[in-house]
């Protein structure tokens, strides 16, 4: 059983085993030293009143006997009388204890081998009747439940629920006070470090909390001050380079002639990169701004024909390749699978990832399959490269970042696929991984939701 390793459950349950503990040692305490003497009293006065009546009954003159129990019954709420049939043997579950304690005093009073028979009235079921021989006299003695003052039993069970409750409630309310705030900066912090906005309320809880409040709505104003120069900054470098790079692209074509052809293929591309460079930039810059809606796609269609599209793409513009690209899915799936998704976003994240196994696979196949992880599409990309060092599996997605092997001029790469696919991953709430293969290449894990859910 994993138990949720939050800051609010840890705090809660350290305090509710403390405060029940607490209160455990409180009621021993209090049933041992108070209500446990408290109850042996009661019992103890109340046998002394029984025996004393029932001698007393037994040396009075026969006529003057009822007068006596009628004297008994108005004054004490105690019948007395003499009886020739036995007593029914109960036990009252929520006098179990008294009983036993008036057991004790009345043998104490009148002896062990006496016989004392405790049991009830079938005429007067809220009676408690004891049936006691006193000088080889059956005498049964009542008297009503109320006459019973102290009851250890349910005085204890309304302390323990009092203490409980109390316990838990202020153990609750306490891990509240602290893991709300908390949880509330924890939520922004995620926020900011997606790049977006967000601010935690302040002047709502003590001094020490207020002021990390202010101070992390200041850090998340410059941040965003930050990201919103930084995109201000690289768009305008964006506009600027464009121009000229245009004007380049144009002399080139003019003079097309008088440039050698493989010289002027060579610029042409060179341009080309820097305007993906400088889009790719852009849009890294920028983020995404909005969540794309989604909408029912058929999965094994969808992917299919993607799988077909780059496959055909890659042999036209690499023909000496040897790369193939096929798509895979698991047998237990239909033939289609119409689950809700962002197609635009999914189709440039899987785009990305393909790609870059083609570019880095060795000239092998590259493999999409689809399999379902507890019902949510997990989409796999295997390639038979070199492979991504575990500890670099991580690091990939960061902007601008690249494997050394792969700084050369055939593959090229800007380093900003990964950060881009990243990017859009965390917009819609999927999860991307990439792993090392056992026996050599990569795997790119995209699960299409969380794996919490």
């Amino acid at each position: 059983m994993n138990l949720p390793n939050t800051l609010f459950f840890k705090t809660a349950s350290t305090l509710i085993i403390s405060l029940l503990l607490l209160s455990i040692i409180i009621l021993a305490s209090t049933a041992y030293f108070v209500l446990i003497p408290v109850g042996k009293r009661s019992a103890d006065d109340l046998a002394a009143l029984l025996v004393l009546s029932a001698q007393t009954w037994t040396e009075l003159p026969p006529e003057t006997r009822p007068d006596f129990e009628k004297e008994l019954i108005n004054a004490h709420g105690i019948k007395l009388f003499k009886t020739e049939h036995a007593l029914t043997v109960s036990t009252r579950k929520k006098f179990y204890i008294y009983q036993q304690l008036l057991q004790q005093a009345l043998e104490t009073r009148i002896g062990k081998s006496s016989k004392i028979t405790f049991g009830t009235d079938r005429q007067q079921p809220d009676w408690i009747w004891i049936d006691i021989l006193v000088r080889d006299q059956t005498l049964r003695v009542g008297f009503s439940e109320q006459r019973i003052g102290a009851r250890p039993p349910i005085a204890l069970m309304a302390i323990a629920i009092a203490i409980f409750v109390l316990a838990i409630s202020a153990a609750l309310i306490i891990a509240r006070r602290l893991s709300r705030p908390l949880a509330l900066l924890s939520a922004a912090t995620t926020a900011v470090g997606k790049g977006k906005k967000s601010l935690v309320p302040e002047n709502k809880g003590p001094n020490e909390i207020n002021t990390l409040a202010c101070n992390f709505n200041q850090m998340s104003n410059e941040v965003s001050d930050l990201l919103e120069n930084r995109t201000t900054l690289l768009a305008g470098i964006s506009h600027d380079l464009r121009t000229p790079l245009t004007r380049i692209r144009l002399a080139l074509e003019i003079n097309a002639d008088a440039i050698d052809a493989s010289l002027l293929q060579e610029f042409e591309g060179d341009i080309e990169d820097m305007e993906q460079l400088l889009e790719q930039s852009l849009l890294l810059a920028r983020g995404v701004e909005k969540k794309e809606p989604l909408q029912e796609q058929d999965l094994i269609l969808l992917l299919s024909t993607l799988v077909a599209q780059i496959d055909a793409e890659w042999q036209t513009q690499h023909p000496e390749s040897e790369s193939r690209t096929e798509f895979q899915k698991d047998e237990t799936l239909n033939t289609s699978w119409l689950f809700p998704l962002a197609k635009q976003s999914l189709l440039r994240i899987l785009h990305n990832l393909i790609e870059n196994s083609l570019r880095y696979g060795n000239n092998k196949s590259v493999t999409v399959q689809l399999t379902r992880q507890d019902n949510i599409p997990l989409i796999t990309i295997l390639d038979l490269g070199p492979g991504i060092p575990e500890e670099e599996c991580e690091t990939v997605f960061r902007p601008f970042y690249r494997l050394e092997e792969s700084r050369n001029l055939e593959t090229g790469g800007s380093g900003l696929g990964l950060a881009i696919v990243r990017q859009l991953c965390e917009a819609q709430g999927w999860e991307i991984t990439l792993h090392s293969r056992t026996g050599g290449g990569n795997e790119a894990r995209l699960l299409l939701g969380h794996s919490d859910q």
